[in-house]
């Protein structure tokens, strides 16, 4: 073979952009071929110095062809699975023979590329099992890399990549399992890693995978990952080996939006991770058996499904994503990606195998907590509540799905286990892999500290204060009239009395009961207890809508409780306030009432009425606390204010036909088979109602907790709350009742 002029018709263009005429056999009528043009380019590569070995004496690897049209010599490498398939040998023309001369010839060679990282200034080799770095008075530093970078190692800008990584991950072990998969494919052990980038779209994980191909066009391949792996959810056949192909050659191949992987698509995921061989076909040419090298890396949003056992655990290195970015944030990390490259994460990665030895980060979870179904959730809540949870919950689901749930949640079937409350004993779920189930298990705990604090919003009512004479609001500047009320709770001629300026007004009366009313600028909010039981009081209503009680939104002030259970609490209006304020009953369908400057009167504490005695619960510590801005709101926000629209509420419960509160409290329902009534309890009124239940049974009968609480879960779960409301529900009544939660 020679240079030649361009128009010659049995010629092909280098790799340096020369013109190379392939030599032809005379036959005395045409001239044909010696062999086939591919071995011919083969010979040229191999005389140049372009087609080496490696290290092991096996493995052909080919200089890498610069692409930008400057046909610049590149010190890159890829290995080839033979060379018909990287020369494209027909295969009617194939002579299989060349590969081994073409080894034989390379092993005379003083070169062989060595299975490595290369910067200008230093170089990273594994040698003896151990990531060695190369200085460049090194001879093993002249020989040629499998990936060679044109820049020099630079310290500051690996530790400027190891802070973008650290700034797109979740966690510190995130970040450096991140940090290895860069150099994976020259560093590791043996071939046997496969990277998962887990979370959702907008996190930086493009951003990265695009560096390698941006940097290595030739060395990373974006591939579709379900074409490849088959499986259930794969095409398989011809697609499969079609997109196989994309890994001949790669150092990186991977899915930038995978779809879910399950456990069904795992053989051959394995098959790549581990660099078994694999088969692999282009289109126009005959399939072919090679070695894949490259590390397969999954980026995605969906499920990543593998089984349980040690082998599977060490081939996969978990990536955790940090989410919820906005893409501006990622404008740094565009710049310098955009200036270097990928160079600055090759060099970060090099140091990390080197400093950290060759174990990826086990513990990181990709599990999403909140990507479950119903019975799912139900499972979940019944292992973190229980230990366990019945395997009776899997019945109805066909078995690979029972596989791929419990593999996901890192369940298992842990045999028998005698369950008292029932007399039995049944097949039960528990937990196998902690580090899976983890999230699910901090998700419930999490939700349940929500639920407890939402129970806890409502204080109870301050205890009733013993005073003999009983402090008057007046006594803390509540401006206000006192007037005879009777024991109906009637105070006849109220108003006149108040306005009279020969009536004493300022003190009590003598009678049992007396009336008080505010007058300019005091308002006080009567809060009742509601027609039907099932709907929460008024003082639930403000303490949730509001602010807790004794908070800036609720202030502690002049408090009375009234014998149906209700509560006065006394307050001083703002100047925007007076003269607006409705003297209003129930507004809204809420069971709260207003009383306020000389529009109406409550019965004052130390009261005694047909119905019973008014207490006083609180005071303030100095004055009548100025009504706070979200209390008026709230008043705005529900017809309480002249001018103001209420806003739409919740539809009120209907009455239901349940039992009271003092039969439950009494007895327990019997249907007559000798077991309480376990019959569901309708939505709307049934956090409530179970807590009632349960509290009058195990009020009345401690000795039998053990069957109550099984009953109160059988009952909620036939209700449809969830294991995280009744473990609530229960623990609430184990406080009010002080026993162990």
């Amino acid at each position: 073979m020679q240079i030649a002029d361009r128009d010659s018709s049995s010629c092909f263009i280098d790799r340096r952009g020369q013109t190379i005429k392939v030599p032809r056999r005379d036959t005395g009528k045409s001239f044909v071929p010696y062999a086939d043009d591919g071995y011919a380019k083969a010979l040229w590569d191999y005389r140049n110095g372009d087609l080496l070995l490696g290290d092991d004496n096996t493995t052909l690897y080919v200089r890498d062809v610069d692409r930008t049209g400057k046909n610049q010599l590149l010190d890159t490498w890829h290995a080839i699975s033979n060379l018909e398939t990287e020369y494209h040998v027909k295969s009617t023309k194939a002579y299989y023979p060349w590969n081994d001369q073409i080894r034989i010839e390379c092993r005379k060679l003083d070169q062989h590329v060595k299975h490595g990282i290369k910067f200008a200034n230093r170089a990273y080799l594994r040698i003896n099992n151990t990531i060695t770095r190369i200085d460049t008075d090194n001879e093993l530093f002249n020989q040629p890399y499998e990936l060679t970078l044109d820049t020099g190692y630079d310290n500051n800008l690996a530790a400027q990549a190891v802070e973008y990584l650290r700034d797109v991950t979740a966690d510190e072990h995130s970040a450096q399992n991140l940090g290895r998969m860069f150099a994976t494919p020259l560093l590791e052990p043996y071939k046997h890693l496969t990277y998962v980038m887990y979370g959702d779209g907008g996190n930086g994980k493009g951003i990265l995978l695009g560096t390698l191909s941006r940097s290595f066009p030739d060395l990373a391949a974006s591939v579709d990952s379900q074409r490849i792996l088959g499986g259930r959810r794969g095409s398989g056949g011809f697609d499969t080996q079609q997109e196989t192909g994309k890994l001949i050659g790669t150092l990186w191949a991977y899915d930038e939006d995978a779809d879910t992987i399950g456990i069904d698509q795992l053989t051959y995921l394995k098959k790549i991770s581990t660099g078994d061989a694999v088969t692999a076909r282009r289109i126009g040419e005959n399939a072919v058996s090679f070695t894949p090298r490259c590390t397969f890396i999954i980026a995605t949003n969906n499920q990543v499904i593998t089984t349980m056992s040690a082998a599977v655990s060490r081939r996969f290195a978990y990536i955790r994503m940090r989410d919820g970015r906005k893409p501006d944030e990622f404008a740094r990390l565009l710049a310098f990606r955009n200036q270097h490259g990928a160079a600055p994460f090759i060099m970060a990665s090099s140091e990390i195998w080197r400093r950290a030895g060759d174990d990826p980060f086990d513990d990181v979870s990709i599990s999403n907590p909140t990507d479950v179904t119903d019975l799912e959730q139900e499972i979940i809540n019944q292992v973190c509540a229980n230990g366990y949870a019945q395997t009776t919950l899997l019945d109805g689901l066909k078995r690979y799905e029972q596989r791929d749930m419990l593999a996901r949640f890192g369940l298992s079937r842990g045999g028998s286990k005698w369950v008292k409350e029932l007399g039995h004993t049944m097949r039960i779920l528990e937990v196998k892999d902690e580090i899976r189930f983890a999230p699910y298990r901090a998700a419930y705990e999490r939700d349940l500290k929500q639920l407890e604090t939402q129970l806890d919003t409502t204080p109870h009512k301050p205890e009733p204060i013993e005073a003999d004479p009983i402090p008057l609001p007046s006594k803390f500047a509540f401006n206000c009239a006192y007037t005879p009320a009777d024991e109906q709770k009637v105070a006849r001629n109220w108003k006149k009395l108040s306005e009279d300026p020969t009536y004493d007004s300022r003190r009590r009366p003598a009678s049992p009961a007396y009336a008080v009313i505010p007058r300019l600028g005091m308002a006080i909010i009567d809060m009742d207890m509601p027609k039907n039981t099932d709907d929460p009081d008024g003082w639930t209503i403000l303490n949730q809508e509001i602010g807790v009680y004794g908070s800036e939104n609720f202030p502690t002030t002049y408090l009375v409780g009234t014998p149906s259970g209700g509560v006065h609490a006394y307050y001083a209006l703002p100047v925007e306030l007076m003269g607006k304020l409705k003297n209003r009953v129930h507004a809204n369908g809420i069971p709260v009432d207003i009383r306020c400057e000389n529009k109406g009167y409550v019965i004052g504490p130390g009261s005694h009425t047909m119905k019973g005695d008014y207490q006083l619960l609180d005071m303030p510590e100095q004055q009548t606390p100025l009504m706070p801005p979200a209390m008026v709101t709230w008043l705005e926000n529900n017809g309480y204010v002249e001018g103001s629209q209420p806003q739409p509420r919740p539809a009120p419960s209907q009455a239901r036909n349940q039992p009271t509160l003092d039969s439950l409290l009494t007895q327990p329902i019997n249907t007559g088979k000798g077991r309480p009534d376990l019959m569901p309890i309708p939505e709307g009124q049934r956090n409530t109602t179970l807590h009632d239940w349960a509290y009058g049974r195990r009020l009345n009968h401690p000795e039998n907790e053990t069957n109550i609480r099984f009953e109160t879960f059988e009952r909620g779960r036939a209700s449809g709350l969830s294991d995280t409301e009744i473990t609530t529900i229960w623990n609430s009544i184990l406080r009010q009742q002080g026993g162990n939660q």
